[in-house]
């Protein structure tokens, strides 16, 4: 009975060593057997890229294949441009890797069969990957859903996690071509608010839906006052501003909302600006716009706030 109790002892630390031997698969998310995963090297695909000069929009960043198993890699383009939403399928394929994937305004034209010139500022280009293991298995830059409804799992195959900037993923990004680079005082301005999907997601409201951008406190940073539900007795919005991109991020930590916001009986800070869809100042189109992905401390999502100068 001794000797039986150590086997089965001995079983279980067996199992154990096992099942956290990270070396045997360095993206745990793929249990069985390692997916067919393409990622930057050394960086995240850029939010914005310059269309100041149209000619010269570009980015170029070296690609890899993490568990060196991708015998194919495409790219489908999803362009929204003027507010028209097209389709490229097979805009790019990568056979070999490590490899460099360039993408410029001249490739998306050509792929949508339009002029350089019909591509403009506030333009949006999203790729979504197929990356193809050497067995023929395809994985999408796609999170996987199940319906508990129908106990059907869709979509792609893909865990959530490895499509955050923090696995420098390129199985799904997106940028915007932003304006030429400007002074921040054009910033400052009354606004109406747009878009604010703190309203009602958390069941609170917004009674007077316009705000105040004053510059400061810091040298790179704008304010907006009120924040997102500042009536509620928040802090204000402080936001930091890279004038050459466009590109906004959170400039400082502030209460989102307190306790009793809307009846609610918690509060939450802002969090870090979210990566998509991409903190962005556009002050060259038809109407300034300020879009801010705000996440919160106490909850999981994006809640988007978009500002259109009066």
């Amino acid at each position: 009975m001794k000797n039986l109790h150590k086997i089965l002892v001995l079983l279980s630390f067996a199992m154990i060593i096992s099942c956290t031997d990270d070396s045997k698969n360095p993206l745990p998310d793929f249990e069985a057997s390692q997916g067919a995963f393409i990622r930057f090297v050394d960086e995240v695909a850029p939010p914005t890229v310059s269309f100041a000069v149209p000619a010269e929009a570009s980015f170029s960043l070296p690609i890899e294949d993490v568990n060196g198993n991708t015998s194919s890699y495409t790219l489908d383009l999803i362009a929204t441009v003027g507010g028209n939403i097209a389709t490229v399928e097979d805009f790019i394929t990568i056979d070999s890797f490590p490899a460099t994937l360039t993408i410029s305004a001249q490739m998306i034209a050509d792929a949508l069969g339009v002029p350089l010139n019909s591509l403009g500022f506030g333009d949006n280009f999203a790729f979504q990957a197929e990356a193809v293991r050497n067995d023929g298995v395809a994985f999408t830059g796609q999170i996987p859903v199940f319906d508990g409804d129908t106990g059907i799992l869709s979509g792609g195959n893909t865990s959530a996690n490895l499509l955050t900037g923090v696995y420098r993923n390129a199985m799904a990004f997106n940028f915007t071509f932003a304006c030429p680079q400007f002074e921040i005082s054009e910033l400052v301005g009354n606004y109406d608010v747009t878009t604010n999907l703190l309203v009602g997601g958390l069941g609170l409201s917004d009674p007077d839906p316009t705000r105040e951008v004053v510059l400061g406190p810091g040298a790179n940073q704008i304010t907006v006052v009120g924040g997102s539900l500042g009536f509620v007795g928040g802090d204000d919005l402080v936001v930091n501003v890279d004038t050459s991109t466009g590109a906004l991020s959170l400039g400082a930590e502030g209460l989102a909302f307190p306790v009793g916001a809307g009846g609610i009986g918690f509060d939450s800070d802002y969090g870090a600006f979210a990566a998509s869809p991409a903190g962005l100042a556009l002050n060259c189109t038809a109407d300034t716009t300020l879009t801010m992905p705000v996440t919160l401390t106490c909850c999981g999502g994006v809640w988007t706030l978009v500002l259109t100068k009066q």
